[in-house]
């Protein structure tokens, strides 16, 4: 499928809306192997005064937007998950996935899919793990001298939102003895995930959008309809205000199609070598995972037979919020239900 104009994709999308459509591994063309090099853009953060915790968490995004998800400049004491981190005495790594912000944007049908950025995830973790990630943060000269005292952190953390989660849920359950602990958010498989259709992402041509990307063929860009259908939800007196939405927008990133088309390779894969703390944090009123309305639908069973090994499996409902969490006025308020909860298990 090439959507390098906007009528073909369009038709695209009513095709994969179809009720009947082939999944899975029917829709398999060819299986290939990737191998290449990335450049990878990539921000650590640590707190100004020692790191106590020596927690490192690694935070991966979903689709439409880059790692600047998870730190807005937009009212940063309220809003920001990075700044809120800090705070807490935590290190943050947040990254922009492959395709996605200062990150390559290689060929968006045959390289940038799920199993690729599941194993990217990985090797960030392993770098963490080894050292190389902080003998390679101390090589950027940074200004502030936390730096000069960094060390590998004792445990690490894996935090996704949205896409980024279900890639998060995947490394877990593939390569879950390399994770202390994990947070889903914005994601839950459940009967209602994606029932708003691919349609309502109101995408269209990233090179011709509004405004419009420098980015080749397969590469798709939601317009600011599809910001408000997906990622905000609640009372509009009080979940967020114009703003909020106006810079929800304004920060949108495009996203190669082939995450959309390989996803159901990495969905609900068992993970018996996970076995750490796991919380999944879910917006009230998340559209595209829970069809309007997160209460009730976490099937505790299935999570504990997906995780048998999990030592702790705890779900929570942010009040009043749509899908992004960091551009609702009650962020730092679920963030706090996190961190109690890591506390609360040792990290």
């Amino acid at each position: 499928m090439d959507s390098a104009n906007n009528w073909i994709f369009q038709s695209w999308v009513v095709w994969y809306d179809k009720w009947s459509r082939s999944t899975g591994e029917s829709t398999v063309i060819k299986n290939t192997t990737t191998s290449g090099t990335y450049n990878i853009h990539a921000q650590l953060c640590v707190p100004k005064s020692p790191n106590k915790k020596q927690i490192l968490q690694i935070a991966t995004r979903g689709v439409h937007y880059d790692s600047r998800y998870w730190d807005p400049e937009l009212d940063r004491e309220n809003l920001s998950y990075v700044e809120a981190l800090l705070k807490a005495g935590y290190s943050i790594l947040t990254y922009d996935r492959l395709g996605v912000g200062q990150s390559d944007k290689p060929d968006a049908y045959d390289v940038v899919q799920a199993p690729l950025e599941v194993e990217i995830l990985r090797q960030l973790t392993l770098m963490a793990r080894n050292g190389t990630l902080y003998s390679f943060a101390a090589k950027a000269n940074p200004v502030n001298a936390a730096f000069n005292e960094l060390a590998n952190s004792s445990k690490i953390v894996h935090i996704g939102h949205s896409f980024g989660s279900v890639l998060t849920s995947a490394f877990i359950a593939e390569h879950g003895e390399l994770s202390d602990g994990a947070i889903i958010t914005g994601y839950l498989l459940n009967k209602y995930l994606g029932k708003g259709g691919m349609a309502s992402f109101n995408v269209e041509y990233a090179a011709t959008s509004t405004p419009p990307f420098n980015r080749p063929s397969g590469y798709v860009a939601c317009q600011r309809t599809g910001i408000q259908n997906i990622f905000f939800a609640g009372d509009l007196k009080t979940a967020f205000t114009a703003e909020m939405l106006d810079y929800g927008d304004a920060i949108k990133q495009p996203v190669p199609i082939g995450e959309f088309a390989s996803a159901y390779h990495v969905l609900g894969l068992p993970g018996p070598s996970f076995k750490a703390p796991l919380q999944y944090m879910l917006a009230e009123f998340d559209t595209y995972i829970c069809g309007g309305d997160c209460k009730g639908l976490a099937d505790m069973q299935n999570l504990k037979q997906t995780y048998p090994n999990a030592t702790v499996i705890d779900v929570a409902i942010q009040p009043n919020t749509g899908h992004a969490f960091t551009l609702h006025n009650n962020a730092t308020a679920g963030y706090q239900v996190t961190f109690d909860f890591l506390a609360r298990n040792g990290l």
